[in-house]
């Protein structure tokens, strides 16, 4: 065995495979109608095994299916990973540390990270900046964080230095007590060189939680906030056509008074005599008829 990247790319990780009634040629028999088999090597102490082909293509054909069936026992297909004591853990989270070097003062920044994984842009969701030499990188699935770490060197660049990458761990399979492995006690804390990063870690999850909880509601009152902001905007819309329709029917009216008014100017200032006249001629006549009527009486 060689612990190339090429070869690495080539291997494929076995899990839950049942060692005890599923032996080496069943393996080999089962994956050679995908490929040819190089070696076949299994370990019972973690009932996983891994298997290498001749090409690595055949390994990303058979990462598609996930999961596949060996007589009764169904397996997961993974790539393969480098830290065995976290075979079984699926990580979406990639922790990358950017080198010192003497020749380069160089500090990640989240526009060129994006720019060095611009083949997996669509696939990130989110990039957190730790400090000047490492940073986080979630993507949608776990496979991705596989993929680039077993990727060559020269693949990620970052101003001439290359990064390095390791996978984070994010959840673990739940196992019976009787599963677990003693570890000796020791008196050196076991995560006091990855403290800082560990608590990191931990603040951000705790940060996506609380967002993702908070989601629905969030949503809800936003729908409420906007439906309220359309029936204000109705009833403005409403009082303001009401008052524009008040203000042009008064206008209108002011404008039928002065038109009155203008037409009774000139009709007063054409015909002054005839009213004049016509008064008189009314008075006379009214008199006449008062006097006929005493007349008539003596």
């Amino acid at each position: 065995m060689t612990s190339s990247i090429h070869n690495n790319r080539c291997k494929l990780l076995v899990l839950d495979l049942d060692i005890n009634k599923i032996t080496i040629e069943a393996l080999r028999t089962f994956f050679l109608s995908y490929g040819p088999v190089e070696w076949i090597e299994t370990f019972p102490e973690s009932n996983s095994a891994i298997i290498c082909f001749v090409s690595y293509l055949i390994v990303d054909r058979l990462i598609s299916l996930r999961t596949c069936v060996i007589g009764q026992n169904t397996v997961r297909l993974r790539r393969c990973r480098l830290d065995q004591t976290n075979w079984y853990i699926d990580s979406q989270t990639l922790l990358i540390k950017l080198t010192p070097s003497t020749y380069s003062n160089s500090i990640l920044i989240e526009s060129t990270l994006r720019y060095c994984f611009r083949d997996y842009q669509l696939h990130i969701i989110k990039i957190d900046i730790i400090n000047e030499n490492q940073a986080f990188i979630c993507f949608s699935h776990y496979d991705y964080v596989d993929q680039v770490i077993l990727m060559p060197s020269n693949t990620f660049i970052y101003d001439g230095v290359p990064l390095v990458f390791e996978r984070m761990m994010e959840k673990r399979n739940p196992k019976s007590r009787w599963d677990q492995v003693v570890v000796p006690l020791t008196t050196k804390p076991i995560l006091a060189d990855r403290d800082p990063v560990v608590y990191k870690l931990l603040i951000h999850i705790e940060h996506l939680a609380k967002q993702l909880r908070g989601q629905p509601n969030q949503a809800r009152n936003k729908i409420e906030q906007l439906e309220a902001e359309v029936f204000i905007l109705k009833n403005e819309n409403a009082r303001l056509k009401s008052k524009h329709e008040l203000l042009s029917n008064k206008k209108l009216e002011q404008r039928l008074i002065a038109l009155e008014d203008i037409s009774n100017k000139f009709a007063s200032k054409r015909f002054p005599n005839n009213r004049r006249e016509r008064s008189n001629s009314i008075e006379k006549q009214s008199k006449r008829l008062r006097q006929f009527r005493i007349d008539d009486d003596i």
